[in-house]
């Protein structure tokens, strides 16, 4: 988790959800502020990159947002992940 804070405000972020896989740290989900807006990467085992953006929320309600979807879908996200290994 990375944040970048002005004068109390949020000016950009990136908080993500790893697995470990046979030993090393692999990225499943990530929400950031790249491209000037809050947006999801969904990120499959091939590498492909699934974008969803969240435009309704400024970067503070994004952080919010992104902390509290991974704590409650990880496991939805490890599922999704590992069921992809297999194709």
């Amino acid at each position: 988790m990375s944040i970048e804070l002005e004068k109390g405000q949020v000016q950009k972020f990136i908080i993500q959800y790893e697995i470990s896989i046979k030993g090393g740290w692999t990225a499943v989900t990530r929400f950031d502020t790249f491209h000037d807006a809050v947006h999801r990467d969904l990120i499959a085992p091939d590498g492909v990159v699934s974008k969803r953006w969240f435009v309704q929320f400024n970067f503070d309600e994004g952080l919010t947002f992104a902390y509290n979807d991974i704590e409650a879908n990880w496991e939805k996200y490890r599922e999704w992940y590992l069921s992809k290994m297999g194709r």
